[in-house]
């Protein structure tokens, strides 16, 4: 076991030690003034990854294509009829490239009223070059945002190059640590927040905390790397542990009418949205949400279908964040990604295979609302391969967009923060 493994293993689940990149806890080359931890607002960023792969073709329907139900004759979503609740949800595109070219799969209907309001833009064909059928490279290559498993996360880089003063600044809800979040920043995993404790009773654990917490608020004297790396991870855990504490989520109360789904995925976005009121400085979160590799009995438009199944819920957390946020939506992004589509003919067993291109949501106020990127084609001559949807819009653009528009970089700053990419603008803030 290395060194920051170690650490991480002896400071805290979920703590994540660094990569070797070279961004250390104390490089901070782009740091940016107006991330202030004084309890004020800051830009908030939610990404959500569907994991698995997800099928963009049933997401984002693209009815208009003639050779959508060629390729889909039992699992196709039927063009958009106002009289038939189990067709597309037709997409009206403000920009005009679009119209009357997509709808969205009729599970996706609290995305829809999103649309609608002018709060959501659509990019139905969002992946990367060279691609990989391997759902764990693919995740590594897009949450690195560098196409290369052995950097950190793109959204640890970020941290990297600002002021680590707020109270919780990052935290992933789930399991294991996001790559997004992996790097030399401690970055927190929580289950819920309420279970994140050291499993002592109040005494046991104000005598730990009073013991242990000086050593590491502690300057020693001509510190190694590695004794920097202790007294930085023991400071986040102690700091992580007492904003748990401070946070009552079984009192909590969403507004304006906001209803969660049930299971994990819909109280993790419910306890976001506690975080982003608690005006603790939160900044970068990530949540998983699985159940997408739909390699067969996908299903089409019928509410069991597998994959409708899925949407509803997915689209019901989204809805009830943005809801339960209200006017705070105007500092919050909520980024939707998958790591990659699937084949554009279903199979033999009713469901699809591994593929390339598939469909990436953000919402958000003052964002490009409409309908992002040339639709590539299902053509014969125009699927990758011969099977796969091709991209027309490089995930690492999408990213691009939002470390400007959102978290304050300059274009500089995306090519140290995105490397080994030359960045395109999407439009994805008008």
């Amino acid at each position: 076991m290395d060194r920051r493994n170690f650490l991480k293993n002896m400071l805290g689940t979920g703590l994540a030690a660094g990569s070797g990149l070279g961004f250390g806890p104390l490089f901070n080359p782009l740091a940016h003034a107006n991330h202030a931890g004084d309890g004020t607002r800051r830009p908030t960023l939610v990404v959500i990854f569907q994991r698995g792969g997800c099928d963009g073709l049933n997401t984002v329907v693209p009815f208009a294509d003639t050779e959508y139900y060629n390729l889909r004759p039992t699992i196709g979503i039927a063009e958009p009829n106002p009289n038939d609740p189990l067709s597309a949800l037709l997409l009206d595109d403000p920009t005009g490239n679009h119209v009357d070219f997509f709808g969205l799969h009729p599970s996706l209907s609290e995305l829809h009223s999103i649309y609608n309001a002018g709060d959501m833009a659509i990019m139905p064909a969002v992946h990367y070059p060279n691609n990989s059928h391997s759902h764990f490279a693919s995740q590594d290559f897009i949450e690195t945002g560098a196409q290369n498993r052995e950097l950190d996360g793109w959204l640890n880089r970020h941290l990297a190059t600002v002021q680590a003063n707020a109270q919780l600044q990052a935290v992933h809800f789930g399991g294991s640590l996001s790559k997004a979040l992996r790097g030399d920043v401690p970055v927190q995993s929580f289950s819920f927040i309420n279970n994140f404790n050291l499993g002592l009773g109040s005494q046991d654990e104000a005598t730990l905390t009073n013991t242990v917490l000086p050593v590491y608020n502690s300057t020693p004297q001509n510190p190694s790397e590695y004794q920097q790396l202790v007294h930085q991870y023991g400071q986040v855990l102690f700091n992580n542990l007492s904003v748990a504490a401070s946070i009552d989520t079984g009192s909590y109360v969403p507004e304006n009418g906001a209803t969660y789904p049930g299971g994990s995925y819909g109280r993790r976005l419910r306890e976001t949205a506690q975080l982003i009121k608690s005006d603790v400085g939160l900044e970068l979160v990530t949540i998983d949400i699985g159940g997408w590799d739909t390699h067969s009995g996908q299903g089409g438009a019928e509410t069991n279908g597998r994959q409708a199944r899925r949407f509803r819920e997915f689209a019901g957390g989204i809805n009830a964040l943005y809801t339960d946020l209200g006017n705070r939506m105007d500092d919050v992004i909520i980024l939707t990604m998958t790591e990659f589509g699937r084949t554009a003919k279903e199979n033999g067993s009713a469901g699809t295979d591994h593929g390339n291109a598939s469909s990436w949501f953000m919402v958000g106020k003052n964002i490009g609302n409409g309908i992002h990127g040339a639709w590539p084609g299902l053509g014969s001559t125009e699927l990758a391969r011969g099977r796969f949807l091709d991209f027309s819009i490089n995930y690492r653009d999408v990213m691009g967009d939002i470390l400007i528009g959102h978290m304050g970089h300059t274009p500089a700053e995306v090519a140290t923060l995105l490397p080994g990419h030359t960045y395109q603008p999407v439009g994805l803030f008008g």
